[in-house]
């Protein structure tokens, strides 16, 4: 199986629902500014790989550097009660309030001569098309509007999480303004947007799951005891790369024995011997939203794993079991962690290590059970939440019990991807078994 997704994008009517969303919940005489950012100078000239802020991305799906996305919701118009004899009179048109509002985009102009460097830049009609926004306008004019915007008496709303350069430019402008007292942080409902997936999105992380897992099954394939993480890491960016993933969610984890103990390896160079354990964990991304797998292979001639291996993975399987079974609306972060790690705890003392007379076994768990058991998935890998939110049908985790045993020299984690539906939860990924 080849998916594709290099071409692949939400519609641009995504986006307008979301900025409707938004826009519902912002106080009136309100103009809310977004950006997509830069990206920062690598050294001299060279510059890091670009990544537009993801509330910006979230809400427009332009990945042009420097954009500015403008919200603006003006005060309501009061409609004049009908007359009652007036039988002409229509009759929807009784005293109600109608927020008027407006959506701009700024983005550079193309310039031929900078694209001879620099790449091909977005037309008019294209960032229309991507992001459902009509008014497009030139970069070199969002000043001057925006003075004209704050000078009519809006307030200003942006997001708290940036710190891009021109959002720091903003915070200036609005300091010297009558309304700086006024200003609304919008992240807080940014994220409760983001924490439930529409339909189109966990098409997207769906899609970025099927990209992952089929660069692992090609690596899996090509994996052999004398194997180094260094070409297992490659296989595994070149497949996915091959199928549109240029950037992926987070940098891929490839450990070797030893090296599992270390959650977040950042150097596959080490050789992989007969009979030692790797761990993988990994994430593709599709139309900006990420998926995050993690698989453990015994190294091997035939593939199997030994006795220690194996108790290990049935233990932890066994813990991704009870997460599943706990992930279910009104459900919290912490409930289903909590679930997992009495499972774990149960099946290290029945391994003998944790003591049998251990007065605490919730507290000795952890010097084997590391991290969280799950956390919610989306444009970030560790994507935005309210930890305290119970869950809802539409939300999507990275489940991922981990246990990490030193004294045996190995440890690892089996993640997958899941969606909460309305009476439980469901697999988007398919379980290593």
């Amino acid at each position: 199986m080849f998916t594709d997704v290099t071409f692949y994008r939400l519609p641009g009517e995504e986006f307008a629902l979301r900025r409707e969303n938004l826009l519902s919940k912002i106080p009136e005489n309100t103009v809310t500014v977004l950006f997509a950012g830069k990206a920062p100078i690598a050294s001299l000239d060279e510059a890091y790989p670009f990544l537009p802020n993801r509330n910006f991305f979230y809400l427009c799906g332009i990945e042009q550097e420097e954009s500015v996305l403008v919200l603006i919701k003006r005060a309501s118009n009061r409609v004049p009660d009908a007359d009652p004899d007036d039988l002409s009179a229509p009759k929807a048109l009784a005293p109600e309030l109608l927020s008027r509002t407006e959506v701009r985009l700024y983005i550079y102009p193309r310039e031929p001569e900078k694209e001879k460097w620099t790449g091909r830049r977005l037309s008019v009609e294209e960032a229309q098309e991507i992001s459902g926004i009509s008014d497009v306008r030139e970069l070199s004019v969002y000043e001057s509007d925006l003075d004209e915007l704050i000078e009519s008496g809006l307030s200003i709303a942006w997001d708290e999480t940036d710190h891009s350069h021109m959002h720091a430019a903003l915070e200036k402008k609005s300091a010297q303004t009558e309304q700086f007292d006024e200003v609304i942080d919008i992240s807080s409902v940014v994220t409760l947007l983001r924490m439930v997936k529409s339909p189109r999105e966990i098409e997207a992380i769906t899609r970025a799951v099927q990209v992952t897992e089929e660069a692992l099954a090609v690596m899996k394939e090509q994996l052999h005891p004398g194997i180094t993480e260094r070409e297992v890491y490659a296989i595994l960016e070149s497949e996915m790369i091959r199928r549109g993933s240029f950037f992926q969610g987070f940098k891929t984890i490839v450990a070797g024995g030893e090296n599992t103990l270390c959650l977040h390896y950042p150097t596959p160079t080490a050789t992989i011997e007969d009979g030692q354990m790797l761990q993988i964990d990994m994430g593709a991304r599709a139309a900006g939203y990420s998926a995050d797998i993690s698989r453990a292979y015994a190294v091997s001639g035939d593939g199997t794993r030994d006795r220690r291996q194996q108790a290990l993975f049935d233990l932890i399987c066994e813990c991704k079991r009870t997460a599943l079974e706990a992930i279910r609306p009104g459900a919290t972060l912490a409930d289903v962690h909590e679930a997992t790690k009495r499972t774990a705890a149960a099946g290290l003392r029945h391994m003998g290590l944790i003591p049998p007379a251990e007065p605490d076994p919730a507290e000795a768990v952890k010097k084997y059970y590391w991290h969280n058991t799950l956390h919610h998935l989306g444009l970030d890998v560790h994507d935005v939440c309210d930890r305290e939110m119970p869950f809802v049908p539409g939300m999507v985790f990275a489940v991922e019990p981990g246990i990490y045993i030193p004294e045996w020299g190995f440890g690892f984690r089996v993640e997958d991807d899941v969606l909460v539906t309305e009476d439980g939860s469901e697999y988007l990924s398919h379980p290593q078994r």
